[in-house]
Formats: C-alpha cells, sequence, structure tokens
C-alpha cells in the first residue's frame, strides 16, 4: 500500500486475526483516524495495538461492547465453548468439568454447559483448581505475556485432574510442558496467539457480522466527535486489559 494513502483512512480495522497494529503504521495515519479493534480488552493479546504510539498521534481505539443487545456475543462464545468440547469427544452429560476463566465469558461457559448436563465449576486460575475426579478441564483464560498454564499451572492442573481432558478455548497453554504431564489436549494442533481453540465463524455467519458491524459503528462514532457511553454498542479504550 502507498503510504501516502493511509493519509486518507478514516477507519482502520484490526482483530486478534489479523497482524498487530504498530508504531511504523500509526505515524502513517491521520490523527483523525479511529482503530476499530474487534475485541474487548480481555481477548486483546499483548503488542496487538501500539497503544503508546496511538496516544502520541492522537489516534482513538473503538472495540464492540459484546453485551450490548445488538451484538450480544458472550453466550455465543459460550455456545463456541461447548462445539469445541463436543468436537474433543466428550459427551457434556454427567462430566465433571473445571472451568479455568478469567474472562467475562466465566457465567455463559458454566450455564451452557450445566444446561446440557455437566456439573460444572469455575475456577479463575489453575493454582486455585481443587482436587476432583475431573472429565475435563477447560482453559478459557485472557492472552497473557505470562500465561497462567505454564509448568507451575500445568503442574496443578496434572496433580488435581489427573486423567482430565486438556480443553483449549482461550489462552495461552505450554504445550511442551503438558506433554511432559502426560496430558491429553484439545485440540490438537495449537492456535495462533491470541486466537480461540475454534473460530468463531464456525457458528455461521451472524455472530461475525454482529460483532463486525458493532465495532465498525463504535468506530464511526467516534470519529465523528460523539460520546460513547458505557451501555452504548462500544467504547473507547486507552490500554489492554
Amino acid at each position: 500500500m502507498d503510504p501516502l494513502a493511509w493519509r486518507d483512512v478514516d477507519i482502520l480495522v484490526c482483530s486478534p486475526e489479523l497482524g498487530p497494529i504498530s508504531r511504523s503504521i500509526v505515524e502513517l495515519l491521520p490523527s483523525t483516524a479511529v482503530v476499530a479493534l474487534m475485541a474487548e480488552p480481555w481477548e486483546v493479546r499483548p503488542g496487538l495495538v501500539d497503544f503508546d504510539a496511538c496516544d502520541e498521534v492522537g489516534i482513538k481505539v473503538a472495540v464492540p461492547n459484546l453485551r450490548h443487545p445488538a451484538i450480544e456475543q458472550l453466550p455465543d462464545l459460550a455456545q463456541l465453548c461447548c462445539r469445541l468440547i463436543s468436537n474433543a469427544g466428550l459427551d457434556p452429560t454427567g462430566a465433571r468439568v473445571a472451568v479455568l476463566c478469567d474472562t467475562p465469558c466465566g457465567p455463559f461457559i458454566e450455564r451452557a454447559l450445566t444446561n446440557r448436563g455437566a456439573k460444572v465449576q469455575t475456577f479463575p486460575h489453575p493454582l486455585l483448581l481443587t482436587r476432583d475426579d475431573w472429565d475435563a478441564v477447560v482453559v478459557a483464560l485472557r492472552p497473557s505475556e505470562k500465561p497462567a498454564m505454564d509448568v507451575n499451572g500445568l503442574a496443578a492442573v496434572s496433580e488435581n485432574a489427573r486423567r482430565a481432558l486438556l480443553v483449549q478455548f482461550s489462552g495461552e497453554i505450554d504445550r511442551l510442558a503438558a506433554r511432559y504431564f502426560g496430558m491429553q489436549l484439545w485440540p490438537q494442533r495449537k492456535p495462533a496467539r491470541g486466537q480461540l481453540g475454534l473460530a468463531l465463524e464456525t457458528l455461521g455467519e451472524a455472530p461475525v457480522f454482529r460483532r463486525f458491524v458493532g465495532g465498525l459503528k463504535a468506530a464511526d462514532t467516534v470519529r465523528r466527535g460523539a460520546q460513547l457511553a458505557a451501555d452504548e454498542i462500544g467504547f473507547v479504550l486507552t490500554r489492554a486489559a
């Protein structure tokens, strides 16, 4: 892309599946541009957007409000997590499932699995997992520079859920350490950093469309200089969670 063409950009779309918005890109944009980040703060992997560069140039970062009725994405993410568990070959009916979750998805995942007949308990960190005859441990953690599912976290899971299937929905897992502890892991192929264990498109076009439109609406509102209230379709992000 011609460097001069960047000066005509009004909205720059970014998502966890795409490459990072680095300083070199930000400095090509006009100060009136808005980054439409298609993820809430807890979904954003470190380094996805250079917030320092955005602050210096005066560029705002708008994100969708996944709880807004026009988007309502958290139930979709819970359904997606259940689909991933089913793909792993586990029937949730009567299964004992531990959910490691430090995101707003936790209650939705727990409810969705309970509705499918599973016995579910949620823990915010692997070191807090209690010992039980778990059939599965679902990892639904936020991206981090220091993932909780490192060798120490995996040691705790291995100790307290010896025969459980480890399901990676979100957040990183040290797969080398998991193999060392002899743990069964799904999906078999490691998701790219910051991506879910199963793509949102698996549920069809509607969830993706609602998120994309909501993110663009939020970005356009910010670009026009309007304020976004806490309960509106999106909000301005100054730093990833």
